[in-house]
């Protein structure tokens, strides 16, 4: 039997990764079976373990959710970051737009939107910390990038975290929409890229002071 890379049967594997592996398996369960319907066996099930061990690692399905989206968040805001490190201005506004707007549409925000949208209600508390942690932390990263850009005068607002915060959910809204076509015929035949840069022009046609020009880089 194989003992090298990914072919190693989860049960074998170090223990230091296990960790990750629980909570990649709970979001996938998460997703798939909501808070309530999600059981601590299933998610041991997913990760290869077995229940006892998953209480080792873990006090219950609450911090399970709570640990899964920090990590997740965690890589996003990574990704983000590098995709739009310090520079100029203009660029990197548009390389963080181009960055989040990919994020936003992949198949893995789409399941975990509904998920929150779904839980809502029920689980209030667990809502609230992935509002923090998601949404909360991109607005904090863009804010820096506008306030940035405040500073070095490319850019106009008197506030930052308020001009992030409808960014981001400019951004979150056109990914719902755009992930059911079928319901929102207002987007026309607009494939994702023509709305990425519909949404950039739009941003910057706010954002941008009159007089600097705009980056080569920029679109």
């Amino acid at each position: 039997m194989t003992t090298s890379g990914t072919d190693v049967p989860r049960w074998r594997r170090r223990p230091s990764e296990r960790p990750t592996e629980i909570l990649e398996a709970a979001l996938t369960v998460f997703t798939e079976r909501g808070l309530a319907g999600a059981r601590m066996e299933d998610i041991a099930g997913a990760a290869g373990i077995s229940k006892g061990t998953l209480y080792l690692y873990f006090s219950g399905k609450e911090e399970l959710f709570q640990e899964a989206i920090r990590e997740k968040v965690a890589q996003v805001l990574e990704g983000l970051a590098s995709a739009a490190p310090p520079g100029e201005p203009v660029l990197r506004l548009t390389r963080f737009i181009e960055a989040y707007w990919t994020h936003l549409r992949r198949p893995q925000f789409a399941s975990l939107y509904r998920l929150i949208m779904a839980e809502l209600h029920q689980f209030p508390d667990l809502v609230r910390f992935y509002a923090n942690e998601a949404s909360g932390h991109t607005i904090g990263l863009l804010a820096e990038i506008i306030e940035d850009g405040i500073r070095e005068g490319a850019f106009r607002s008197d506030e930052p975290q308020v001009t992030s915060r409808m960014i981001v959910g400019l951004l979150v809204q056109h990914a719902v929409w755009a992930s059911h076509r079928e319901l929102f015929p207002h987007l026309g035949n607009r494939n994702d890229k023509t709305l990425a840069k519909e949404m950039e022009d739009f941003i910057l046609a706010s954002l941008l002071n009159p007089g600097p020009p705009r980056s080569e880089g920029s679109r």
